[in-house]
């Protein structure tokens, strides 16, 4: 069994039970040598797969960073109230928006779904 090799799922790193400590997508199985027990060989059944946090932390897009090739539109102009009158209006905090490496991720996997489902190519 030692030198066995396990492979995640996409978007999955595994996670050593006993510790918590987390790995790649791939790990070759070995000897463990833990500080205060004894040395065993690790099974398949010592890990488990878990989302992968850097791809959950990788920001592939936000408000703040330009697009390459792609022309900024015009700010729209705001009129200002007449004078004397008192501005009304609410204005909310707006929310940043970030699509992630995660959130990438799932988009393909629903895309590469529909289009099982109607039959496009895939």
């Amino acid at each position: 069994m030692i030198g066995d090799r396990i492979t995640a799922s996409e978007g999955k790193v595994f996670r050593r039970i006993s510790d918590g400590m987390l790995f790649g997508s791939e790990i070759y199985l070995g000897m463990t040598y833990p500080i205060d027990g004894e040395p065993y060989e690790e099974l398949p059944e010592h890990f488990e797969e878990v989302d992968d946090p850097a791809e959950a932390e990788t920001i592939l897009m936000d408000e703040e960073t330009p697009l390459v090739g792609v022309e900024e539109p015009p700010c729209e102009q705001t009129e200002e109230p007449p004078e004397g009158e008192k501005d009304t209006t609410v204005t909310e905090e707006p929310v940043k928006r970030v699509v992630t490496m995660a959130d990438y991720r799932d988009l393909e996997r629903k895309v590469e779904l529909l289009m099982k489902m109607i039959g496009g190519n895939v």
